[in-house]
């Protein structure tokens, strides 16, 4: 089996895809993986480094987030020699800000948390937390 390490980073307006490499065996994509966040996150400690490395190995993904406007996300997809099934064949897939926004203001008008309001100064009864 074959693991591709791939890299989204997201800086204020500016958004970078990398493929950082292809390994024969999961755990050392998962630490090829950790390098990256490793080289991101400069004030990561080792036990840190290392929880990451273990998530990537079990999870193949992780997202770490900086601020509001600097994210990291890191994936590890499996591919087959012959042909890759269905479900596997998305390499990395990521949310803009706002759609994932809409879909959390969304999903508590849908559950009915809150009641959407128009107009008017007062506070809005759909604080986003």
């Amino acid at each position: 089996m074959l693991y591709i390490v791939t890299c989204l980073i997201t800086e204020e307006t500016n958004t970078e895809f990398s493929i950082i490499g292809a390994v024969a065996g999961k755990k050392e994509a998962a630490a090829m993986a950790a390098e990256v966040y490793k080289d991101y996150n400069k004030v990561a400690s080792f036990q840190n480094i290392e929880m990451i490395t273990e998530w990537l190995a079990t999870r193949s993904s992780y997202s770490f987030r900086k601020d509001k406007s600097h994210r990291l996300q890191l994936a590890i997809t499996e591919v087959d020699t012959e042909k890759t099934v269905p479900n596997k064949q998305v390499v990395f897939s990521a949310a803009a800000e706002q759609d994932e926004l809409m879909r959390k203001v969304s999903q508590a008008l849908f559950e009915g948390k809150h009641t959407a309001e128009r107009g008017g100064s007062n506070t809005p009864s759909c604080p986003i937390s």
